[in-house]
């Protein structure tokens, strides 16, 4: 016996631009977004064998791929960089970068910078997270213009986002690179990559795994909890973070 659960939506890759423009000149239009970023919803009549009037309004929710980023209009200083890609992949950006997980599948890069600037701060970029088709897998990351933003929405490590569409609790975690050597233990130097990168705000730093054990404020109990102070805030908690391997 199987049980078919009916989640209420579906997701369709045409092979080419021009198909997703005749659906949706097809469709009809509304306008009444609470962003103001100049676009519509699409909605589609279909045939409906529940429904009493056989026809039914679907919602079309096309992905613009210029969606996919936010960039500042502010003229930031280049600090020797050829562009802002290699601006935004440096160490002094990256220190100021957010990981954004549990996205729901209509933010956009443009929507995520400006929840960030009004919770947390100014915002210099903000990026959605694709897959090979472009399409949104329900991340991203945000760029703050300075560390007391970065900070802010790091220690604040959850976030409710409730508008008219739907409500989402999404995770802020630090954004982590995979090109940072480890910080050492006991005051010696190491040269092993640091494979993790320590959330707590005392500590913020990239670890190796030999590197990770011998630091007393990372000891372990045999249960897997972590030996921290009764009561301390969970942003001062040493807790190993590891950035996953993605595949193209």
């Amino acid at each position: 016996f199987y049980e078919l659960v009916v989640i209420g939506f579906v997701y369709a890759i045409y092979e080419n631009e021009e198909s997703v423009r005749q659906i949706l000149h097809t469709c009809s239009t509304k306008t009444d977004r609470s962003l103001d970023d100049g676009r519509c919803e699409y909605y589609l009549e279909v045939f409906s064998q529940r429904t009493t009037s056989r026809r039914k309004s679907i919602q079309i929710i096309p992905w613009f791929v210029e969606d996919s980023q936010w960039l500042a209009e502010t003229d930031f200083p280049s600090n020797g960089y050829g562009s802002w890609e290699q601006r935004l992949n440096s160490t002094e950006c990256i220190n100021r970068t957010v990981f954004i997980g549990a996205l729901h599948g209509m933010v956009t890069a443009y929507a995520l910078a400006r929840i960030c600037q009004e919770l947390f701060g100014d915002v210099e970029y903000a990026a959605i997270d694709t897959d090979r088709n472009k399409y949104p897998i329900g991340s991203g990351r945000v760029v703050f213009v300075n560390a007391h933003s970065y900070y802010a929405a790091v220690t604040a490590n959850y976030l409710m986002i409730e508008c008219d569409k739907f409500c989402k609790v999404i995770q802020i975690d630090p954004y982590l690179s995979d090109s940072v050597t480890c910080a050492g233990a006991n005051g010696q130097w190491c040269q092993n990559m640091g494979q993790f990168f320590c959330r707590s705000l005392k500590c913020m730093k990239y670890y190796c795994e030999t590197c990770w054990d011998l630091n007393p404020n990372h000891a372990i109990t045999q249960n897997g909890i972590n030996n921290s102070v009764d009561g301390e805030p969970p942003a001062l908690i040493h807790k190993p973070l590891m950035r996953n391997s993605r595949t193209p």
